[in-house]
């Protein structure tokens, strides 16, 4: 940490507010060579400083924009800027009269040449305003809503040198060496140094960020230490670092401690702040084991491995889904292995790798060898793009004590047993069958399997009895027929009609039963009924509403609806993203004590539409803020409505964020004749901000 004995001198600045009239011959534009070496400070009085603890114990307030209103200095020194281009229009300084730091928000470019890393600056308070960006502490000018929401406005170029004051310059800065486990909210905005760490997911393609697209692409990449405690390094698309390799070994890195929300992240200044020359945790002791011998250790009593590693390539293909999660399959030569993580794996199809086995147990899974308890962290990916020829066997030819988890190629062969790959699909060659196994949840689980003759390429795998294959891609099944539309027992399109019912054999979207468009605009819940004639229920008696016609960042507004803030100023508002609007409701950044609002649905007739079924989603979840009610005597006013609550499935804490719930079909005729929907958000701005998302609000 930086300790520098404060200075003694006499105070002579204006206050923030007439620093408008100052004319200042400082420029940051361009580069600028250093000043005389250590340089002075300014004549500021011992009394006129105070410690960045007592700012923050008076004027911070999370989630709130605080002007300061205090006529004295915080003192403290440079110890990140926008050098390499990782920081934006931001320093990182350390107070030095206590163990905090705070970023300082200015609107200039290369500040770096007046601000250098090590120089102490003396920190003008009366005028700033004192906030934070979601959890980290900032110093800024006031509050700029120019965009979507409020956020603390930047010090102008034109106060800047009035306001950081420059001091001398050269001083050392040491960072606090640290554990990623005992971070804690003093470390925030400060220097920190991590030994024993290493980047999770390393090889020839992975790089800090991504800088050659337009817009550049900032990237999160995890940072995990040898007990795989994990911490985010967040790295800008403008550094001019971004496309560097990522280091894939295992050592030292220098960082800003910094949070957003209840991620924790590290900032690197530059790529000198990171010192990796150690081998990583586990992935490199012992030496090479064969898979052949690797396998051959296990004579039907689980094994405990102590030291080694395999080296092969992926045979696996995660990003198409057919495989779980933590799993990964290698293949050495002519045998693989199941390869078991203790949480979710993602390395590419067709990766060479390095695996450290060092903790691992060598056992049997309903009846499939693999090896369980891996470290995530003892994965090392050492090329891309590699292929394993698969063999050219027949169904008869599969000896699982050889071939169990590797490719294999089976020719002239049929597919049967349903109409998709993810039904219970067996493959027939003329020497046997066998069960292709598809996940429901693989990409092309749906996809309906083709006729005729293929040919298979897939991973010879167990499960209890059953002895299968499993394709990794759609691209896996090569030759056959397209699928005969004339077959009516056939599923074409793959929607989960038969072609003999279906209204459009190569429409998944175009089923009896599927949302369309009368053309009546009195009409309301369009379907195709069984004679897929496209038909709609009289105006008021049902609901099927996608928030389509919403705009992005717009107050909900419908034909029928209510759109209500009880509490706060707040409504709901339409949001869009990746094609699909939905209703949204939040308290982030909501300057308002506490916020309630409500959306709620046209009054619904439920003797003749009484199922009820939405969608919902969160993200950045801190706590519980969505429920569901319903009412029969709506008086215009939530507050004075009497409401009845509606048990359904909504998205929670333990669901992934942007990811849309079911809340399942839930009867809604027991509560009343004539009922209304009402979806209310609670909220509060810097405590309880989760996000909350309404989607395909159905009455039938």
């Amino acid at each position: 940490m930086i300790r520098v004995q404060n200075v003694i001198v006499s105070s002579f600045f204006l206050v923030v507010a007439a620093f408008a009239t100052i004319s200042l011959s400082g420029c940051l534009k361009g580069e600028f060579d250093a000043p005389p070496t250590g340089g002075t400070d300014p004549q500021i009085e011992a009394t006129q400083i105070v410690s960045l603890t007592e700012v923050m114990s008076k004027f911070y307030v999370a989630g709130k924009y605080t002007p300061i209103s205090l006529d004295k200095y915080v003192q403290a020194v440079v110890v990140a800027n926008d050098k390499s281009g990782n920081f934006y229009k931001t320093i990182v300084v350390e107070d030095e009269n206590s163990d905090l730091g705070i970023a300082i928000l200015i609107d200039e470019n290369e500040i770096h040449s007046s601000y250098p890393v090590g120089r102490r600056v003396f920190v003008k308070l009366n005028g700033l305003t004192i906030s934070d960006y979601n959890g980290l502490p900032q110093l800024g000018i006031g509050v700029d809503n120019s965009g979507t929401s409020p956020r603390l406005g930047y010090i102008p170029a034109t106060l800047l040198q009035e306001v950081v004051v420059q001091g001398m310059y050269g001083l050392p800065v040491t960072p606090r060496l640290k554990k990623i486990s005992e971070l804690s909210p003093s470390d925030i905005n400060t220097l920190v140094q991590i030994d024993g760490v290493q980047f999770a997911s390393v090889g020839p393609d992975k790089t800090y960020a991504n800088g050659l697209v337009d817009p550049p692409v900032t990237i999160n990449q995890d940072l995990v230490d040898c007990a795989n405690n994990k911490i985010i390094v967040r790295n800008s698309g403008y550094a001019d670092f971004a496309n560097a390799l990522l280091p894939q070994k295992n050592g030292s890195i220098t960082a800003v401690y910094s949070v957003f929300r209840t991620d924790k992240q590290l900032f690197i200044r530059d790529t000198t702040d990171v010192k990796f020359a150690q081998d990583r945790c586990g992935s490199t002791s012992g030496s090479q084991i064969r898979i052949q011998d690797l396998r051959s250790q296990y004579t039907g009593t689980s094994v405990n491995l102590s030291t080694g590693f395999v080296k092969g390539i992926v045979i696996s293909d995660i990003a198409n889904k057919n495989i779980n999660t933590q799993n990964m399959v290698v293949q050495d030569g002519s045998q693989g292995i199941v390869l078991r993580f203790k949480s979710a794996i993602s390395v590419p199809l067709g990766s060479e790798v390095k695996v450290g086995l060092t903790g691992g147990v060598l056992g049997e899974y309903q009846n499939l060898l693999q090896v369980d308890k891996l470290e995530n962290t003892n994965v090392e990916v050492l090329a891309t793009g590699q292929n394993v020829t698969p063999k050219n066997l027949s169904i008869s030819q599969i000896d699982f004590a050889k071939d169990e988890s590797t490719l294999v190629r089976i020719s002239n062969a049929t597919l049967s047993g349903g109409t998709k790959y993810s039904d219970k699909i067996k493959i027939k060659d003329a020497s046997g069958e066998m069960d292709l196994f598809t996940f429901s949840s693989a990409t092309f689980g749906a996809t309906p399997i083709k006729t005729g003759q293929v040919n298979v390429t897939a991973i010879v795998s167990e499960f209890g009895t059953a002895k299968q294959l499993t394709i990794r891609k759609i691209e896996d099944v090569e030759g056959g027929i397209p699928c005969d539309v004339n077959n009516a027992a056939l599923d074409c399109d793959g929607d989960g009609v038969l072609n003999g019912t279906d209204c459009d054999d190569l429409n998944k979207d175009v089923y009896p039963g599927a949302p369309c468009d009368d053309g009546n605009s009195a009409t309301v819940n369009d379907k195709l009924d069984d004679q897929c004639v496209c038909k709609g229920t009289a105006a008021g008696n049902g609901l099927n509403e996608s928030f389509s016609s919403q705009a992005n960042n717009i107050d909900i507004n419908l034909q029928g609806w209510v759109n209500a803030a009880v509490k706060g100023t707040r409504k709901w508002q339409g949001k869009l993203f990746s094609g699909n609007t939905y209703a949204q409701a939040t308290a982030f950044n909501d300057t308002n004590p506490e916020m309630e609002t409500w959306l709620i649905t046209p009054e619904i007739t439920t003797a003749t539409t009484g199922t009820l079924s939405f969608e919902t989603a969160k993200a950045f979840w801190v706590h519980d803020g969505l429920s569901v009610w319903a009412t029969t005597n709506y008086t215009g006013d939530p507050a004075t409505t009497t409401w009845v609550k509606v048990n359904a499935r909504i998205a929670v804490k333990d669901d992934a964020d942007n990811t849309f719930i079911p809340s399942g079909n839930i009867d809604i005729k027991p509560l009343g004749a004539k009922v209304r929907i009402g979806f209310k958000y609670e909220g509060k701005g810097g405590t309880n901000t989760s996000t909350f998302r309404i989607d395909n609000v159905v009455v039938l």
